[in-house]
């Protein structure tokens, strides 16, 4: 019975552990070398002086979509500053070309197409347009009502101007075509006058609040609510 033991004990003896196996394998395979993290890399296992992130491809993405979005508004603006920056002249010319049927109408009211009037609402269109946006976030029918009460104020100063001159109404179409600078003048001065009561216009210089609602009226002109419309025009 010794005997049958002893010669299994020494079979087993025979038979390395498994750390027998791995500490003699590790005397004929060289050990990898240190990974180290200098130069601002980032290694894995050995002294790493780099830290490593546990990501994922779309959290990656998402971190790389959420900075652009925080510096695309301050660097889209400089590149625009950049490439706009004023050529000599170029801020006295106006930014738009009127459509045909808005050169028809002025000259159907004998307006002049190159009147301050027209070339500041040309140069400031822009201005407007953005400010119309703004209050149409909580209004949609703001800039319509604005025209409408550019028009109330038109057909206000003509009637008037008519009852002052002894000008039939039925004649007051013919009026307003050959008067037509000097209607637009008086409805930008009622329509300030109304702005003035409400003292809108109090924190801000006399030129701005001018230009405010010639801007609104030209709009108005533009529009068909402010001077007369040809009876073939596109816009009648």
């Amino acid at each position: 019975m010794s005997n049958d033991q002893g010669g299994a004990s020494d079979k087993r003896s025979l038979v390395p552990s498994p750390g027998q196996f791995i500490a003699r394998l590790g005397g004929l395979v060289p050990a990898a070398p240190a990974a180290t993290a200098d130069k601002g890399s980032v290694a894995v296992a050995g002294d790493n002086n780099g830290s490593i992130l546990n990501i994922t491809a779309t959290t990656l993405t998402l971190a790389v979509q959420q900075q652009v979005a925080r510096q695309l508004p301050s660097y889209l603006s400089r590149v625009v500053a950049k490439f706009s920056e004023d050529w000599s002249s170029y801020g006295d010319a106006p930014r738009r070309l009127l459509p045909p049927e808005i050169d028809e109408k002025l000259a159907y009211n004998d307006f002049p197409p190159a009147h301050p009037f027209i070339t500041d609402y040309l140069k400031h269109i822009g201005v407007l347009e953005s400010a119309y946006r703004g209050i149409e976030q909580r209004n949609d029918d703001a800039g319509r009502m604005v025209r409408r009460r550019a028009a109330v104020a038109y057909h206000s100063v003509l009637h008037r101007l008519c009852d002052l001159n002894g000008v039939h109404h039925t004649q007051a179409h013919d009026f307003a075509r050959k008067n037509a600078v000097a209607l637009v003048q008086a409805v930008i001065s009622e329509m300030t006058a109304d702005f003035q009561a409400a003292a809108l216009a109090s924190s801000v210089m006399q030129e701005t609040a001018d230009l405010a609602i010639s801007l609104i009226v030209a709009d108005a002109v533009i529009e068909c609510q402010v001077l007369e419309r040809p009876a073939d025009a596109a816009t009648a």
